[in-house]
């Protein structure tokens, strides 16, 4: 048992407890009780005084790839699956160690993180929770070559039915669809659709019978729509919109956007060794990427929070480049961007039975931090302590 003393606690990610102060017990790896500060006294159970610190659910990954780490990717495609398993775990603890206690990726190479998964799940190794969608399935597209083996390619509503079929077969939870062209991909178009919709509603249809939600890499304007026509659960990027876009997020409660506004911004900061088309594309849409953000704050959509980790150099366990980006470019506070990285993740991903605020009940996936992290962005560099399921993480 674990007393977390004079915790400061955030109200908006806290539930069933009034008071700005609480001591915090944890029980095994759910959290037993919050009550007012300085008056729980367990004399069996550590305590751990927290005074001058912030307590808050531990941070929610929506959207990277444990399986890129930034380098050249036609170098990452030909190394060996068992020195990539090595690193995607060393990354994932990157992001641990930095506050995520439970992360998304959205496409790998080989399905190695469906089995990082499981190794997490069975106590094997500390890790974040990892939701996991192994490989894309996307439509046969001038560049998938790039990727290697991250792409299987479906071309009819039946091939994408197998397709999705085959990944739950092999213990995704997540599907994960390309639907549009994509910065990274030297041939994509990313504001063009590539998939037809016929296709998309039968991947959709199949995933609905297994139960597995379906995220989509979709930056264009037509397909946003179509995605939230069938039903899609993340729209990933969600770049190029008209207002219609915008109404239809706000009709629907079912398909939210996942924006990732961190690698472009990178792409066009530092330039320098990125392949050029990542340049060139940056410079097309960045602008239209901040609008967009913009849009959905103005129009009170909720939004995830993802970074795409990966797929620059240094972005695992950075994500205070993508929270610099929502407060400092697309205006929202700091507090928007925790609920937004915790509570409203955990809503999108389904996932907030378990985690995303602190509440009794709930699995011990906790943060600390050196300050307010609500108040000043910055302090989310100082973290103090991760704990994950009850335990303190050390790595």
């Amino acid at each position: 048992m674990l007393v977390l003393k004079n915790a400061r606690l955030i109200p908006e990610l806290t539930e069933n407890f009034d008071e700005k102060y609480a001591d915090v017990v944890i029980d095994g790896e759910l959290i037993q009780e919050i009550k007012p500060a300085n008056s729980v006294s367990i004399p069996e159970a550590q305590v751990i005084d927290l005074e001058g610190k912030t307590l808050m659910p531990g941070l929610i990954e929506g959207h990277l790839h444990l399986d890129l780490c930034g380098k050249n990717t036609f170098e990452e495609n030909v190394e060996s699956d068992s020195y990539r398993i090595m690193r995607c775990l060393r990354l994932a603890q990157d992001n641990l160690k930095k506050g995520y206690t439970t992360v998304r990726d959205v496409g790998d190479r080989n399905n190695i993180t469906i089995g990082l998964a499981k190794a997490v799940n069975e106590g094997m190794i500390m890790g974040p929770d990892i939701l996991t969608s192994g490989i894309i399935i996307s439509p046969t597209e001038m560049g998938n070559e790039f990727f290697g083996t991250m792409y299987t390619e479906a071309d009819s509503p039946a091939e994408f039915t197998k397709a999705v079929r085959r990944q739950y077969q092999l213990g995704a939870d997540w599907i994960k669809i390309m639907g549009t062209g994509a910065v990274m991909n030297p041939g994509g178009e990313p504001g063009m659709p590539i998939i037809y919709e016929e296709e998309l509603q039968a991947a959709c249809r199949a995933a609905d019978y297994v139960g597995l939600p379906v995220a989509v890499h979709c930056h264009g304007t037509e397909a946003i729509k179509m995605c939230i026509r069938c039903g899609v659960r993340t729209v990933e990027h969600s770049s190029i919109m008209d207002d219609e876009c915008i109404e239809m997020y706000k009709k629907s409660d079912r398909s939210f956007p996942m924006p990732t506004m961190s690698p472009m911004i990178n792409f066009l900061e530092f330039p320098e060794g990125k392949p050029k088309h990542y340049i060139e594309k940056a410079e097309r849409l960045t602008d239209t990427l901040i609008k967009g953000v913009r849009a959905y704050k103005e129009n009170n959509i909720k939004i995830g929070w993802a970074t795409d980790a990966g797929v620059y150099e240094g972005s695992h366990g950075n994500g205070i480049y993508e929270f610099r980006a929502r407060v400092n470019l697309a205006g929202f506070t700091p507090l928007e961007t925790l609920i937004q990285a915790t509570k409203n993740n955990a809503e999108i991903l389904m996932i907030d039975d378990k985690v995303g605020t602190v509440k009794c009940g709930k699995r011990a996936n906790l943060v600390v931090f050196d300050g307010n992290p609500d108040e000043d962005i910055e302090v989310l560099e100082n973290v103090s302590m991760v704990l994950k399921a009850g335990k303190i993480v050390q790595l």
